[in-house]
């Protein structure tokens, strides 16, 4: 055998040699018939080749390097040149064992030669790797059950997998050592104790900055209510719970009850607002009751997502924007019942996709109706093409209708952009307080600025509309949270656009009186921000004002307001909140409802507690607002879920009826 033959191993053969275990999961060497302990192949590209590169699985420290041994590496390349030189491998720092399978890095410009290693230098690897210090099995049992809980709990999954052989397989495959399959419950409780820490985390930011409880009313489909509790402070969402409240939707004492032992669990000191999305007379007399008991001492307050989906409902409502949807509904109905025109979509439409996902009903239509007017001519380009001229629903009567809307009813398309010269302002609000890292700083602009644009959009016939939008905003949005976050924002409060009106001015008073037990003293935010208001030190320094547009108004406070530290805390507490529900978050609330439910003994039932307990958490851990709604392969299934009668006929044909 040539020696380069001898040195160069091919794929296959590295491969074999990783699958070849004794028992007790050995890999054997293929030349001196010695097993291996804990080896794996990991595959690299050299100057350009494929190389694959054999390590034990040693523990080395990050940064620390090694030489690779000419047995160990393979290239699918031959070279002609001979000696020389030899390459170090820097290893990646242990982390977990089922993350460890990436290649290692060799910087582009080292080149490999097999024939410049030797055995002794292959020898010396093997022991420098056999002196490095290796995890201990409790660790890397400890780590399985961390990447196997959070794969479990935030797919929401049953705890059947675990038996699954595809699961086992999966495990066999990916372990670098013999980590055994953990039971459900080791893993239920190595994620309940990471979710627990993180809450113990984040309760300590709601003692100092405040936080709001967002309590998101929903009803399922068997017509069930239900309530869930979570809970926003700067640092992120926390979901407390979820509760069937059935029996006691209509009951004002009830659900007080239910109220005060929420406010209890999350602390009265520490709550600044409760958002909700129920404006029903009952839970209005129940919020009544609960501010009574505590002193009045926060807020209740609707979310202005909610808010913002109830003013387009009215405007649906209207009978000629009513007649709009309709037909915009005839057209999605054709194209997402049948399969033709479902493919060519994707080639037309941009985006792929006409339907909005939005967990928001009548932002969800809107947006649709602002999508179709904005896709007109690639629908029209669709209906037209070979691809669908050729399929058999081309001659159907169904089809030409709707293909009569698209091409020639400009009455329809002209009534359609007209409408959304109304509604897209509105729904601009959710994009800003979106995009906004203060957004209850920013709301009480948001709304003016529609309000303009409506104005601007629709001239004379502004008037018509003007009345919709007040009632919505005077009932539910004109809060002295909302004020005090407008007068404490200085991007807003040192323009000239800021208004500083009557209600501002006592909203912003009732805010600091009802929010300052035991977090400051109310005569001395008063003093100071007079200081504030008229722009004298320390807010008129040059880094003060031109930090004003640079950084959020919660850092801008945390630099500058230290000599008034009275209004400082006030008004961090006041910018940390959020305006936004929970629909905002595109939460799935399948598992909430599947537990109060589906009838199960005392131990399956709380065990499935903290399953969806853990499974939301994770989820809102890196779940951020999105007025439009999920995107990508989650979009599919989400369509339904607010415009299931966009999809097929099997609603009515009007929503006011």
């Amino acid at each position: 055998m040539g020696e380069e033959e001898a040195m160069v191993c091919t794929t296959q053969d590295t491969q074999r040699r990783r699958l070849e275990k004794e028992k007790h999961g050995k890999t054997v060497d293929k030349e001196t018939q010695k097993p291996i302990t804990s080896g794996t192949d990991r595959e690299g590209s050299v100057s350009g080749h494929r190389c694959f590169v054999h390590f034990t699985n040693n523990l080395v420290q990050p940064g620390e390097t090694t030489q690779v041994n000419a047995h160990d590496v393979s290239c699918n390349a031959s070279s002609s040149q001979k000696g020389g030189q030899t390459i170090e491998v820097t290893r990646p720092p242990y982390q977990n064992p089922c993350m460890m399978n990436k290649p290692p890095e060799i910087s582009s410009g080292q080149r490999i030669d097999p024939l410049s290693f030797s055995m002794e230098n292959s020898s010396s690897q093997m022991q420098d790797s056999e002196s490095s210090k290796e995890p201990t099995n409790d660790y890397l049992n400890s780590q399985a059950r961390k990447s196997i809980g959070k794969l479990i709990f935030e797919a929401g999954l049953e705890p059947g997998i675990l038996h699954l052989p595809s699961f086992k397989d999966m495990v066999d495959v990916l372990a670098w050592a013999q980590v055994s399959i953990p039971t459900y419950e080791s893993i239920m409780e190595e994620q309940l104790r990471e979710i627990q820490c993180h809450a113990r985390d984040l309760k300590k930011h709601w003692e100092m900055n405040g936080c709001s409880v967002i309590l998101d009313t929903w009803e399922s489909r068997c017509g069930k209510s239900f309530i869930s509790v979570l809970v926003h402070c700067s640092k992120g969402m926390l979901f407390i719970k979820s509760m069937d409240v059935s029996d006691i939707i209509d009951d004002v004492d009830e659900l007080a009850v239910m109220l005060f032992r929420v406010v209890e669990e999350v602390g009265v000191l520490n709550i600044v607002q409760v958002i909700t999305n129920d404006e029903s007379p009952y839970m209005q007399a129940a919020e009544h009751a609960v501010l009574k008991r505590y002193g009045y001492s926060f807020f209740f307050t609707l979310c202005a997502d909610h808010c913002i989906n109830l003013l387009l409902e009215n405007i649906a409502a209207l009978d000629h924007v009513n007649e709009v949807l309709i037909k915009a509904r005839e057209i999605t109905r054709f194209i997402y019942s049948h399969a033709v025109p479902m493919e060519l979509k994707g080639k037309y439409i941009q985006g792929g996709e006409i339907l909005s996902s939005s967990n928001l009903k009548f932002v969800a239509m809107f947006i649709t109706l602002g999508k179709l007017v904005s896709e007109r001519i690639n629908l029209v380009e669709m209906f037209s093409s070979p691809e669908w001229a050729s399929s058999d629903l081309a001659s159907r009567s169904s089809f030409r209708h709707v293909y009569e809307v698209v091409k020639t009813d400009n009455a329809f398309w002209s009534a359609a952009a007209d409408i959304l010269k109304l509604t897209d302002p509105l729904i601009t609000v959710l994009y800003k307080l979106e995009a906004d890292n203060c957004p209850i700083g920013i709301l009480y602009d948001a709304m003016d600025c529609a309000k303009e644009d409506i104005k601007c959009n629709l001239r004379d016939k502004h008037g018509d509309y003007w009345p919709m939008v007040d009632e919505i905003w005077d009932h539910y949005l004109h809060t002295p949270v909302h004020a005090a976050g407008y007068i404490l924002n200085p991007r807003i409060f040192y323009t000239e656009r800021f208004s500083y009106d009557t209600e501002i001015k006592s909203g912003t008073n009732a805010c600091v009186t009802r929010l300052a037990k035991n977090h400051y003293d109310p005569k001395k935010v008063a003093i100071q921000m007079d200081r504030y208001r008229r722009k004298s030190a320390p807010f008129d320094s040059d880094s003060a004002i031109q930090q004003t547009m640079e950084i959020p108004q919660v850092r801008w406070w945390s630099a500058h307001g230290t000599d008034t530290p009275e209004l400082q805390t006030f008004a961090i507490r006041i910018l940390s909140q959020t305006c936004f529900g929970a629909s905002i978050y595109n939460i799935d609330r399948s598992i909430s409802e599947q537990l109060h439910v589906v009838k199960r003994t005392y131990p399956e039932q709380e065990r499935f507690r903290t399953m969806e307990y853990l499974h939301y958490n994770l989820r809102l851990a890196h779940c951020e607002p999105c007025v439009r709604g999920t995107s990508g392969a989650q979009q599919h299934s989400r369509l339904t879920s607010q415009l299931g009668d966009w999809i097929s006929s099997g609603q009515t044909t009007s929503y006011y009826k």
